[in-house]
């Protein structure tokens, strides 16, 4: 497979970041089997709150929420370029 410096480099970086995050993963495991190994009654929602995680990921790719916080953003910037156009506008009007 032939490819430019650029490309070998931001594969490397991929590779680099892969290998840390799989380190934070057994991190995050071994904390985890600490807590268990080492709590008198160990509760699973205090390692992972399922129900919660499951709202946020269907959060993530519902799309009338994604429409409508894009809407709400692009709404939020034409507020804010005509508020600051209206300020250039009478700051050098004398």
């Amino acid at each position: 497979m032939d490819c430019y410096v650029w490309e070998l480099d931001a594969i490397l970086e991929g590779l680099a970041l892969k290998q840390l995050d799989e380190k934070e993963n057994q991190a995050v495991f071994s904390f985890n089997l600490r807590y268990i190994l080492n709590a008198k009654k160990p509760k699973l929602k205090k390692v992972i709150d399922k129900k919660k995680q499951e709202n946020k990921i269907k959060k993530l790719f519902n799309r009338k929420e994604k429409q409508q916080d894009e809407n709400n953003f692009s709404k939020s910037r034409a507020d804010a370029i005509l508020k600051a156009n209206e300020y250039f506008a009478n700051k050098y009007k004398s």
